[in-house]
């Protein structure tokens, strides 16, 4: 059976998605390494109270709080998009950020890349793949399951600040 782990303490993010005969063996060491992971990275005690950590074994896309409201092509025009991939980058960072979702699908991504009509090109669409195949690679989408992605935390990190300027 496939399990999913995600494992956040402060600035460490850890995802799995596997057999859940390695989690049952492997988890407590996991924990462990991850609990000696944030106390070495000098995280304050009020970043601390903030540490979440979740297992789940369904596919459907995670929620959080929306902490601004902004449409994709404003947060498009403050990345200063100029690409395909750009684009998806500001698509995803509005579903983060003013949609309050951790996870989205690709599906969802490709609607709200369309709702940006000053930057939407029909050719985006042709090369969605190529695209979110590069951003993956370059760590800033995690694939989360089949066809489902989210911020890294490097990217919600820069982005964020972007986009609050």
């Amino acid at each position: 059976m496939e399990s999913k782990i995600k494992i956040k303490m402060g600035p460490i993010e850890i995802e799995y998605e596997g057999s859940e005969a390695f989690l049952k063996e492997e988890l407590p060491e996991l924990l462990s390494a991850v609990s000696e992971l944030y106390q070495a990275s000098g995280v304050s005690e009020s970043v601390a109270s903030e540490e979440t950590s979740t297992v789940s074994q369904d596919q459907s896309p995670t929620t959080t709080t929306p902490q601004m409201q902004i449409t994709t092509g404003s947060v498009a025009a403050k990345l200063g998009v100029k690409s395909g991939p750009d684009l998806i980058m500001a698509a995803a960072a509005r579903m983060t950020f003013s949609l309050g979702l951790e996870t989205f699908t690709r599906s969802q991504l490709t609607e709200e890349m369309k709702t940006a009509s000053a930057y939407f090109k029909k050719t985006h669409i042709n090369n969605l793949t190529k695209y979110i195949n590069q951003l993956v690679k370059d760590h800033k989408l995690l694939e989360t399951s089949t066809k489902t992605y989210a911020l890294s935390a490097t990217s919600k990190t820069s982005m964020q600040s972007k986009i609050a300027q």
